[in-house]
């Protein structure tokens, strides 16, 4: 899409909201969830929030310094945030949190409902959004797409800053970044899908995975030696791995079982 659609696309987004009766002096988001619906919403999104949290963490500090990263569910839904602390102080006085809807019928015209719309990457400037509230952020949005599905949306912003070019670039790699794992760990779930595993060996692969040795396991879980080695031989042959160091490593790839 040139720029020339996406200002297109832009003003009819505006035209939208104008139709409905939604006021460009609105002093907060007006769509966002209960507590409750929060909760659900977070559990079920829980494995994308830890992706996105990890992948950010590993951009240099000067450049989370400047920038928030947004992660929204399919709806527009926010996630997670991650930004500096004045920053997020400011903004949470304009009632942006994690709950706030980046929908059209909530904020106007924004990057987030402009993915939302127009289903790839934007890059929207403070005059082209419809709220007042929103006319210092600069903001590029991506929806976050898994076998031609959408699973949310990222967005990197700024506000009072202009965008560096390099940001979109990055936005880029990190859209890629975060759709990679979570097709990892799709792919290990329909692995773990296939191997059975009988809820006495789920028991010791969690605890060799917490370094108990053969003679702890026999006494946590009031067994014998022998059947512990019995089921540690066919853990061992259903991973296809063949020591315990590998077990480990493949049980947690897998999510088999989960780090305290």
């Amino acid at each position: 899409m040139n720029s020339k659609e996406l200002y297109r696309e832009i003003l009819f987004s505006k035209r939208r909201c104008a139709s409905i009766g939604l006021k460009d002096s609105i002093n907060f988001p007006l769509v966002t969830l209960s507590k409750e619906d929060l909760k659900v919403k977070l559990n079920e999104n829980m494995k994308l929030i830890n992706i996105f949290r990890n992948c950010i963490d590993n951009i240099i500090d000067a450049v989370k310094e400047k920038y928030m990263f947004l992660l929204t569910d399919q709806d527009g839904c926010l996630l997670n945030l991650l930004c500096n602390n004045n920053v997020y102080r400011y903004i949470d006085k304009f009632g942006f949190r994690i709950g706030t809807y980046f929908t059209e019928n909530s904020l106007g015209t924004n990057a987030i409902s402009m993915a939302i719309n127009v289903k790839r990457c934007v890059f929207l400037t403070p005059q082209d959004h419809y709220c007042g509230i929103l006319k210092k952020w600069y903001c590029i949005a991506s929806p976050l797409i898994i076998d031609e599905k959408t699973i949310g949306y990222l967005d990197v912003s700024t506000i009072e800053h202009d965008m560096a070019e390099e940001m979109v670039a990055l936005t880029e790699l990190l859209v890629y970044q975060i759709e990679n794992e979570y097709k990892k760990i799709i792919r290990n779930k329909d692995r773990t899908n296939i191997i059975k595993f009988s809820k006495e060996q789920l028991k010791i692969l969690k605890l060799i995975t917490k370094g108990y040795k053969d003679s702890a396991i026999a006494s946590e879980l009031k067994i014998s030696i022998n059947t512990v080695n019995y089921h540690k031989r066919n853990i061992f042959k259903k991973l296809g791995v063949l020591s315990t160091r590998e077990a480990i490593v493949k049980a947690i790839q897998m999510h088999l079982v989960e780090i305290d």
